[in-house]
């Protein structure tokens, strides 16, 4: 078993009665955005939190910041994995030491307003409603505020706010209970997708999604996070698998609606497959059979019927095998 070592001093933590929120902020090479970060989640308006700082084996300074700041703060815990093992791994570690009535998710390139638990906390109705803050990016996403029913809502939940393409763990508000009673952990063997998976595992437990009306995590793309690696296919169409099993989970009678949404779920994974040069690189003769059958499988008359013009190329390119062609056209158009 892989060794880690915790700040934390034997015996039962004199916070544990006060604990309502864990924060888990997993770490790897984040020295320049570390600060920032531990700073906005110390300084919150909502201090019955304890915060789990988890270094995924990094070579830059970020152990030496984060044991820092938890001499100065005993809510604090650091973990220090000694080797690296990706972002599903060190989030799974974190919900394992959790001692919190609820999770949250923060990652350690990212910072949140001084108020952002505090929201949390004031719209808690019930275990089985997960609350679900805005995330902003360049700019906050155009969602609908309200509380969805998962049995009665579902279509106008997924369809109107496209949430399925926002299923990170960050801005949300998990229960620790369901999380460990349901066995739900981010798969490791999964590149891309894992934190999405996670998410629709979760909610197959619970009644409703509040979407509270603010936008209070602000998100930085970094290129060396660690949950912004290159994908492979494998993980794409496992990614997919799962979206068409929770679609089908919470929709047993599919409506027109809903199976267009799952033609448009096909057409993005095909279309990452492209976008990743998966489709253009070359693999090995098994890889590319494997990769191809899984696409044409994907594909069928009525993807077709579904699509726009462009996707209605798209579609008869991949048919007729001209991937030369499609990467030409996917370049120009990406210009």
């Amino acid at each position: 078993m892989e060794e880690r070592k915790n700040n934390t001093a034997m015996g039962k933590n004199p916070l544990e009665k006060s604990i309502h929120i864990s924060i888990i902020v997993p770490v790897y090479n984040s020295a320049d955005f570390l600060h920032q970060c531990v700073d906005s989640i110390l300084r919150q308006t909502y201090r019955e939190f304890e915060l789990l700082l988890i270094n995924d084996g990094s070579s830059d300074d970020s152990l030496k910041i984060m044991n820092s700041f938890a001499e100065q703060d005993s809510r604090i815990q650091v973990i220090d994995k000694v080797k690296n093992s990706g972002v599903s791994d060190t989030r799974n570690i974190g919900i394992s030491l959790a001692k919190g009535k609820t999770i949250c998710f923060i990652d350690s390139d990212d910072w949140v307003e001084k108020n952002y638990l505090q929201v949390f906390i004031d719209n808690y109705v019930s275990s089985d409603i997960l609350l679900l803050q805005n995330v902003i990016r360049d700019k906050p996403r155009n969602l609908h505020y309200k509380t969805y029913n998962l049995q009665n809502d579902f279509t106008e939940l997924f369809l109107r706010n496209n949430l399925l393409y926002f299923g990170g763990p960050c801005g949300k508000f998990f229960e620790r209970e369901i999380i460990t009673k349901n066995n739900i952990t981010f798969n490791s063997e999964v590149s891309y997708g894992e934190d999405l998976i996670f998410f629709l595992e979760y909610i197959k437990q619970i009644q409703a999604i509040n979407i509270i009306n603010a936008a209070l995590y602000h998100y930085e793309f970094t290129e060396n996070s660690l949950s912004r690696t290159k994908h492979s296919f494998d993980s794409l169409f496992i990614l997919h698998s799962a979206i068409a099993d929770f679609i089908f989970f919470h929709h047993q009678q599919t409506g027109k609606k809903i199976k267009k949404y799952i033609y448009q779920v096909d057409w993005d994974i095909i279309e990452a497959c492209i976008d990743q040069g998966i489709i253009g690189k070359k693999l090995n003769k098994e890889d590319s059979y494997i990769c191809m059958n899984k696409i044409k499988a994907t594909i069928d008359k009525n993807h077709f019927l579904y699509s726009g013009y462009y996707r209605k190329v798209l579609f008869l390119l991949l048919k007729t095998k001209q991937y030369q062609l499609l990467l030409q056209l996917k370049k120009r158009l990406n210009k």
